[in-house]
């Protein structure tokens, strides 16, 4: 585990900069399998960041500043009203359409916002230290 923390900022670099070129290859070529690629890739990149980040506010070894707090609540209510979005779709729940619509703009406004963060928690974990004062 110690390993994958090392490397945590390097591994979350190389998927978000997968992720914009493949944005920018579908903005190019049109091609249907690259929609696929992105979809498929942001929900890699929000399984990982919300993964390590959780293991680090549960562990000890790491600070738990403002920043990674806030990460947490707001990854948490992204990944809670995603999922309770997904059952609902599935058993054929029907939504206030003004309230599932304000989820959703959440969602695409949070998401990017939350992948930037992650990468300035991880930046100032390998550079100041598992237990340092960061913003």
């Amino acid at each position: 585990m110690k390993t994958l923390f090392t490397y945590d900022l390097r591994i979350q670099q190389t998927l978000l900069i997968l992720f914009l070129a493949t944005i920018i290859a579908t903005a190019v070529m049109h091609k249907e399998f690259l929609y696929i690629s992105i979809f498929v890739e942001f929900f890699l990149i929000a399984f990982i960041q919300y993964s390590l980040n959780m293991i680090k506010f549960l562990s000890k070894e790491y600070a738990k500043k403002d920043s990674r707090k806030l990460y947490i609540l707001v990854s948490t209510y992204v990944v809670v009203t995603f999922l309770i979005f997904i059952i609902c779709w599935y058993i054929e729940i029907d939504f206030h359409y003004g309230f599932l619509e304000w989820i959703l703009v959440s969602w695409v406004v949070l998401s990017p916002v939350l992948m930037i963060q992650s990468l300035v928690i991880s930046f100032y974990d390998k550079e100041n230290g598992k237990t340092e004062d960061y913003a």
